[in-house]
């Protein structure tokens, strides 16, 4: 081998250089690079995880807020709903309190205006009877008792 240009001693005492060299890195820096590239990995695979879940959880999220949205317009809808019936019925009930009194207006007008035509009548009756009187009185040239008076006057008003 020296033939060559290779010294025996020398290759050896380079084996054992490199062997030792091999074995200090592989101890003190191989190991610590794998041991922190392989942390790294299960760090990216976490992170790969929690975004996946948190992805997720926005579509949950999403869709519970999509079915409350939903459930709020159907109670709007309902509230809106139920205040139109209400409208509609206070409106009934205003109608028919408006028609009641009315109703109880025109009769109460029917009553009075009757009343008074029952008034003028009866009042007309006795400025006629008392008329009837004194035109008899005049006619038969002397005063009639009182009893007579009222004979004539009851004639009178009956007739009418």
């Amino acid at each position: 081998m020296e033939a060559l240009g290779i010294e025996g001693k020398l290759l050896l005492g380079q084996i054992i250089n490199f062997l030792l060299l091999f074995a200090v890195l592989g101890y003190f820096l191989y190991k610590p690079i794998l041991k922190m590239l392989e942390d790294r990995r299960s760090t990216i695979a976490k992170s790969l995880d929690d975004a996946k879940k948190i992805e997720e959880n926005l579509a949950q999220s999403e869709q519970k807020t999509l079915e409350a949205l939903a459930q709020a317009q159907k109670e709007a809808k309902s509230i809106l709903e139920e205040a139109t019936k209400a409208a509609a019925d206070n409106k009934n009930r205003i109608m028919a309190e408006a028609q009641a009194q009315a109703n109880m207006i025109a009769e109460n007008s029917i009553r009075e205006a009757k009343k008074t035509k029952d008034d003028v009548v009866s009042e007309a009756k006795k400025e006629l009877s008392s008329l009837v009187l004194a035109a008899l009185d005049k006619i038969v040239g002397q005063e009639l008792n009182s009893e007579d008076k009222k004979k004539i006057s009851e004639k009178a008003i009956k007739e009418m």
